[in-house]
């Protein structure tokens, strides 16, 4: 298990701090749930249960700041992914559209008509209101669709086919 807390945050001097960034004993123990002598006798003592210490730290700027990081990090690792993801999409999409040009009517021509386009999607602003999502229509396949124009990747994979299918049949 991983945790997120610092191992350094422990100790009378941080106790101290957080309590007075946190607006002092009379908020601090209710917010802790104890009596206010106790805090004074941790204070006094120099002896204070870390778990009441990292509580504190959790609602200082400095536990805060460390969330908010870590979740403006995942946020641009998910985006990265998102972008790497419709990129492959779009590959996929392209060699999808150069086998339709050949016009083979497989099995599964009808899943691939249903292929949304991806890259009218707005890109993300990453503000506090998410963008509305985009609808994507789905038109019904066409019989005799007019020229599509073709990848240079779909021609190569388009070309293959006929060497491949001549040297199945010998």
């Amino acid at each position: 298990m991983f945790f997120h807390a610092p191992n350094n945050i422990y100790g009378p001097e941080l106790l101290r701090m957080f309590i007075d960034e946190l607006g002092g004993i009379k908020r601090v123990h209710k917010y802790l749930g104890v009596s206010e002598r106790t805090v004074w006798n941790w204070i006094s003592s120099g002896r204070a249960p870390r778990a009441a210490v990292l509580a504190l730290y959790w609602e200082s700027k400095w536990g805060r700041s460390q969330i908010f990081t870590d979740q403006v990090n995942e946020i641009r690792l998910l985006y990265q992914q998102v972008c790497i993801l419709q990129e492959q999409y779009q590959k996929a999409k392209h060699i999808v559209t150069g086998l339709r040009a050949l016009h083979a009517g497989s099995a599964n021509e009808p899943l691939f008509s249903e292929l949304p386009d991806l890259s009218s999607t707005r890109t993300p602003t990453f503000d506090a209101q998410p963008p509305l999502p985009t609808q994507h229509t789905i038109e019904a396949p066409q019989e005799h669709a007019p020229a599509i124009t073709v990848s240079a990747h779909a021609a190569r994979a388009m070309q293959s086919f006929p060497r491949n299918r001549v040297a199945t049949r010998t």
